[in-house]
């Protein structure tokens, strides 16, 4: 086995690694995903991720499959090649080679995969150079609270062998899980974690401090992202599940007690609170053409409606839209994934739109620079009233999502609990379905290159969509 591994990182270390999707929703910004969408959704292959076991609470264990929020494929070109890093339900992260599907590598880290991994150059030798932050849950067959918790992992891209553990410690808040993506700035990472901190670490692992067993990443700081008042409305639901946005040498985390903090990553960088909206916030805020940021509130701990807010770097809130209450599985109504915008994309539109979706099923088109005349909306908590965007277009879809919509270009890509959708953007500002694949579940959040969607599913598949 040796042997293997050794000529696999002799035969990728000689062509150029780079990351072309390196994180959860492409990069620090939050809102590129991916080169170019097709116009079809036809299956090409799909892949085969596997099942894992996961227990909730004191004892209540179920089985997953595939691939599920958020977890997105990086994109990783080695040389002509492209390869896909995906997490799974099953508890493995796979290297998976683009064009036909083939697993490179399979590594678990004892516990289902619910989100993104980050793809980082350290530098140093080549077989622990390229390393790969992965997050999971908390680690099945240990007591959530009394037990260890190794829920954060150093994995080399290479070879796929474990580098570094990082034990999350026990909290007030009722999850030791990561389901977010790390951020990068120079040498350092950061990464929130379930049990409330915001983490600054060191991902090399030539600086982790060792032990028995995998040794453990050094931490710079550690910031808690609740305050103990919060406890009286949130009681334990005090984790935070969102991926950072970075704006210069600040972190932005939607945490999930209705609070955006802005975090500094140097030693001397204070945290402190920018918006206070109140809800449960699970998704990753994009940044926008004009540095301001969108935020998805779902209807849970406020008395008004879930939806979505753009807001600047102050916290000045510019608008608010509502999203329809609905009783949907655990969730009451709001926006559980994530805004797309389409900025970094040359297209026929305008490049000032977005666009998100409900667990409602309602997918929905604004433009984020203007506002409905005269128009005003009750914010979450109804407090205070905000001026409302310009919704350009809505489409129901035949069911609930609680997934991310990519914005590439004109064409935008949704999936839901049934299915995935591909609509194009006219001039107009009206969405035109292109393609409509049924059946399976798309609860993680899809990525494109050259033409191809590939997203993983909850029936136990990644597939490989296109013309």
């Amino acid at each position: 086995m040796k042997l293997l591994l050794f000529f696999i990182t002799c035969a990728t270390l000689s062509a150029q690694i780079k990351p072309l999707v390196g994180t959860y929703l492409g990069d620090n910004q939050r809102n590129y995903y991916g080169n170019q969408a097709p116009s079809k959704l036809r299956v090409k292959w799909r892949t085969q991720l596997g099942s894992g076991k996961t227990t909730f609470g004191t004892g209540d264990t179920r089985t997953w499959k595939g691939a599920g929020w958020t977890g997105q494929p990086l994109v990783i070109q080695e040389g002509k090649e492209i390869y896909l890093i995906q997490g799974t339900l099953s508890h493995h992260v796979k290297k998976i080679r683009a064009r036909d599907g083939a697993v490179i590598w399979s590594t678990s880290v004892g516990d289902v995969i619910k989100g993104t991994p980050t793809f980082v150059d350290v530098g140093g030798p080549a077989a622990t150079r390229y390393t790969l932050i992965v997050g999971s849950r908390s680690g099945f067959g240990q007591h959530w609270r009394t037990g260890t918790a190794y829920s954060l992992h150093g994995i080399s891209y290479t070879t796929g062998r474990k580098l570094w553990r990082h034990n999350s410690r026990a909290t007030a808040s009722n999850s030791r899980d990561v389901d977010a993506s790390a951020v990068v700035l120079g040498s350092k990472a950061a990464i929130p974690l379930e049990n409330g901190y915001f983490t600054v670490f060191s991902p090399d692992v030539r600086k982790a401090t060792k032990g028995t067993g995998l040794p453990a990443p050094r931490i710079s700081k550690q910031s808690l992202l609740y305050k103990k008042s919060d406890l009286a409305l949130y009681r334990s639901e005090l984790c935070c599940e969102s991926s950072p946005t970075m704006i210069g040498s600040t972190a932005y985390v939607a945490a999930g007690v209705g609070r955006v903090y802005a975090c500094g990553l140097g030693m001397f960088g204070g945290t402190s609170p920018k918006l206070e909206i109140g809800g449960d916030l699970n998704g990753t805020m994009p940044l926008t053409n004009d540095k301001h940021l969108l935020l998805g509130i779902e209807k849970q701990f406020i008395a008004g409606q879930g939806g979505v807010v753009k807001f600047s770097t102050g916290g000045k809130v510019k608008w608010f839209h509502p999203l329809p209450d609905r009783k949907w599985y655990t969730w009451n109504g709001g926006l559980v994934g994530s805004p797309a915008v389409n900025h970094r994309y040359q297209s026929t539109v305008s490049k000032d739109l977005a666009c998100f979706v409900g667990i409602d099923g309602n997918l929905t088109l604004v433009n984020h620079k203007k506002l409905q005349t005269g128009v005003m909306n009750w914010g979450p908590r109804r407090l205070k009233q905000y001026p409302a965007p310009l919704v350009l277009d809505t489409v129901k879809l035949p069911q609930g999502s609680i997934s991310t919509p990519l914005f590439v270009g004109d064409k935008i890509i949704v999936g839901y609990d049934n299915g995935m959708d591909l609509y194009q953007v006219t001039p107009a500002g009206k969405m035109v379905r292109l393609d409509r694949l049924s059946g399976p579940m798309f609860d993680a959040t899809p990525v494109v290159w050259n033409g191809r969607v590939y997203a993983g599913s909850k029936n136990g598949y990644l597939y490989c969509l296109g013309n």
